[in-house]
């Protein structure tokens, strides 16, 4: 098949960005290299009527625009599953710095005849009202404190993914010194962990919230999740972390992720987060996790492979 009959679903978050990129302009750097350009935006059906030829879906916006696709992807039971080509210029990028995909466009778009597929697993939830699935990372304390805060704040002055940055890790320092610590029992792989804590995360890639990278070796492919757990004796060498990251010094995480696949975890409290979406119905939970193994394909350049 010659490379100009290489079709191309493009899901776009025109607002993404600050809206840097144009349908225009992306369409038009995609077929400057060749491929057709079957577009739509994020913001309608993103899986309807993709035609059989389709080579990938390729979705142009941050972590909300990739987590919304693959939830509908496995809403319809992967019958649209395509290798997934990431396009990112969404705030904090997560999902793709992970992945280490680069954030210029136009690299990107260069690389798709030459790359390498990588595995991207998707972690199960079971134990609210219905199944719940996560790409990024499920948690509760501080991250789903942080997010309701976020939530809760006037940030119409707020100009620039820089100034958003700094207003979450100033949010989140003043949540690590206040919150309360919660009984928690996690049982990773059958070891079951009894604290008092802050924090417990279960994480697919290596990043979370305002671009903290909590775990420096995970690898969203190798099915295994990181559990992260901040026991309220960890509380100083957290809110130091915060303040290193604040300063500009990118110091390693100091508590050791567990690796483990099937996890089951009590919280007697009631912050969860699940990747960006916030829960509140409850004020204890009980959930077991598993891990969907290379449930997904991402596209990633050859040469930006950690």
């Amino acid at each position: 098949m010659k490379k100009a009959d290489k079709l191309v679903r493009l899901i776009h978050n025109t607002g993404a960005g600050e809206g840097k990129y144009s349908k225009t302009e992306i369409v038009k750097i995609m077929n400057q290299h060749g491929y057709k350009c079957s577009y739509v935006s994020s913001d309608k059906k993103s899986l309807k009527d993709i035609k059989p030829e389709t080579q990938f879906i390729a979705i142009a916006g941050g972590d909300g625009t990739i987590r919304k696709t693959i939830m509908s992807l496995l809403s319809k039971k992967l019958k649209f599953k395509r290798p997934i080509a990431l396009l990112p210029f969404g705030t904090a990028n997560n999902i793709a710095t992970s992945l280490g995909i680069h954030e210029d466009v136009r690299r990107n778009i260069s690389t798709w005849d030459n790359y390498n597929i990588r595995n991207f697993d998707v972690g199960q939830a079971l134990g609210l009202d219905k199944a719940a699935y996560f790409i990024e990372s499920l948690g509760f304390g501080l991250f789903p404190k942080l997010i309701e805060t976020l939530e809760n704040t006037d940030t119409t002055d707020i100009e620039t993914p820089e100034e958003e940055f700094e207003l979450a890790l100033a949010e989140l320092l003043k949540i690590i010194k206040s919150y309360p610590a919660v009984k928690c029992e996690i049982t990773i792989d059958g070891n079951t962990i009894k604290k008092n804590c802050i924090m417990a995360e279960i994480m697919n890639i290596s990043r979370l919230g305002p671009n903290l990278k909590l775990s420096e070796k995970a690898d969203p492919g190798d099915g295994y999740f990181d559990v992260v757990i901040v026991g309220e004796e960890d509380r100083t060498l957290m809110e130091k972390y915060v303040e290193n990251i604040a300063s500009g010094n990118y110091l390693p995480f100091p508590i050791e992720p567990i690796l483990g696949k099937e996890i089951d975890i009590k919280w007697k409290g009631e912050d969860l987060h699940i990747d960006d979406e916030l829960k509140t119905d409850h004020k204890k939970y009980k959930l077991s996790i598993s891990i969907l193994h290379s449930l997904l394909e991402v596209i990633v350049n050859k040469d930006d492979l950690d």
